[in-house]
């Protein structure tokens, strides 16, 4: 499922506009990547958000 493990956040739905503005539903996913996380002594691999990567990054 995409959704990230940190946040929680998931898909959000939207148009897709096309040029003569006909609306279809689409959907919108967040930008999943697979990173290694030390938890408690031990590195797991868990899908994480590119938000989360980066803010994670700020902390360190």
């Amino acid at each position: 499922m995409a959704k990230c493990a940190n946040c929680g956040k998931g898909p959000s739905f939207g148009n897709a506009v096309s040029f003569s503005q006909r609306h279809t539903r689409r959907r919108f996913n967040p930008n999943l990547q697979t990173v290694t996380v030390v938890k408690d002594g031990k590195s797991a691999k868990v899908k994480i958000c590119t938000r989360c990567i980066r803010t994670a990054a700020k902390t360190r």
